[in-house]
This record gives structure tokens, sequence and C-alpha cells, in this order.
């Protein structure tokens, strides 16, 4: 029977909890139940590349991410990924992404131009603290965080365990950054779900800026392009580079609202 994506989940938060580090072949072992060559073998197929790949490839985005997010020096932000020296860091960045640190820095609106000018909605927010809360969740790699395939995926497991009153999405990457054939999301409930593939996580815990989208989940990107372009125009509110939370709620008229959570820089 082939290993899912949900069953190595685990080691996939392992390894992105402690990305900025060494992570030894006897620490996956210990923590996959499988051999080090097997635990390969199944994460390339999964993923489409290596475990140490993978890695990189979370430190260096995480950078870009902390680049155009905030104010920190680059010489920190190399530290806090795992490079030691501001050399390898900037040869690393630029084989990765084709540019520099610090024109990344300089040209971070360019991230954002083809994905906000095709939208003109306002955007209503507020900045909430939010406690964090247990979760039981399951993940999937979504080309570009795509609408059908995640719609197919709650579909499956609202079959399997019923329609939840408290549930949210966890938006892993930053699709402008990562490849879009490596996104990663996670569908999320509260109540535990005794159920191969959910696993227990912890969500929020911090300062966020909240909007939120009422309607069908079609349109969703509109609210998203109405985010950065008032975040842009706003360069003293600094964003964290960690996951991004969408929580799902039905109003009192039985329309579907999604509150969107960006984690603030603090």
């Amino acid at each position: 029977m082939p290993v899912s994506f949900s069953e190595i989940q685990k080691i996939v938060d392992y390894i992105e909890a402690n990305f900025d580090q060494e992570i030894t072949a006897y620490e996956i072992e210990q923590r996959s139940h499988y051999s080090y060559r097997n635990f390969q073998r199944i994460f390339f197929k999964i993923f489409n590349e290596t475990v140490s790949g993978f890695q990189k490839r979370l430190r260096l985005e995480s950078a870009y991410k902390k680049l155009i997010y905030t104010e920190e020096k680059i010489s920190d932000i190399a530290w806090q990924v795992g490079y030691f020296t501001i050399q390898s860091f900037s040869k690393a960045f630029k084989k990765q992404f084709h540019i520099s640190p610090a024109e990344a820095r300089k040209q971070k609106e360019a991230v954002f131009k083809k994905f906000i000018d095709s939208g003109s909605i306002d955007l209503k927010y507020e900045i909430k603290y939010k406690d964090a809360v247990s979760v039981y969740c399951k993940f999937i790699k979504t080309k570009d965080y795509n609408n059908e395939e995640i719609n197919d995926f709650w579909g499956e497991i609202e079959k399997q365990n019923g329609v939840s009153p408290f549930s949210y999405g966890i938006i892993c990457d930053q699709p402008l950054i990562t490849s879009r054939s490596h996104c990663r999301y996670g569908a999320a409930v509260k109540e535990r779900k005794d159920i191969k593939g959910f696993q227990k996580k912890e969500i929020f815990g911090g300062k966020y800026v909240r909007f939120a989208h009422s309607g069908t989940y079609e349109n969703i990107l509109e609210a998203y392009r109405a985010f950065y372009r008032f975040w842009l125009a706003m360069p003293s509110l600094m964003l964290d580079d960690s996951e991004v939370i969408e929580e799902y709620l039905l109003s009192e008229t039985g329309e579907n609202v999604t509150y969107i959570y960006f984690p603030l820089y603090s």
C-alpha cells in the first residue's frame, strides 16, 4: 500500500521546526521508523525532492519572506536560517532565486505586482491577538493552492467525519515565492479525529492582522490581492514568515465567511 503525504507529515513538521540545523539520518530513522534510505525514497516520491533539498529550500524561502516582510538585517536573517557567513547565504540565495538578497529586498513590490494588479476590492482589517489553539490536521500538496483540490480534500474529510463547526486552513507556503508544485495546505478541526492521517498541532499564539472574505472560495484570491495592496502601502506593518491561517465560519444568514490571519512580526 502506498505511503500517503499525511503519514510522513510529523517528520516534515520536525524538519520545518529545525530547518536551520543539521538533521541527522539517525534522527530521521528514530522519528519515522524507516531506514534513512527508505525514508529518502518515500520522501522523494511524495515531494519530488530530497530531504536535504527540502530543508535547504525551506531555509531560503524563509529568508526571502523575512527579507520582504521585515526590516531585519540581511546578516541576521542569514544566521537565523542556518548560514554562518553572509557570503555563503548570498551565494545559495542567488542560486535559488536568481537575485541577490539585497536586490530581493529592494524589489519586493515586484514579487506581488502581477498578483495584485488584477484586483480592486477594498479591505477592512483588524489587529487581533489569538491564543494558541490545538487542532487535528491533515495535509496535502496542492499546486498553487488550487481551490478544486482543496474543496475535494475537505469533501473527503467531511464524508468520513461530518461537517465540523470549527475548521481552519493552514497555508504553509507563500506561493509567490515557493514553487507552485511544492505548495502545502492543511485542513484542521478542533475536535479529535481518530482516523488515520490526522495529527495534533498548535496554531495561532500571537498577534495577527485579520481580514474577512465573504461568499464562495472560488474568488478568495481577491481578498488576498486586497491585503497585499494594503500591506505594501503600510511599510511599518511587518509580517512574520510563519503560517497563514484561514478560519472557516458560517454567518447568521448562512453565508460562508473566511477570516484570514497573517502573523505579525514581533
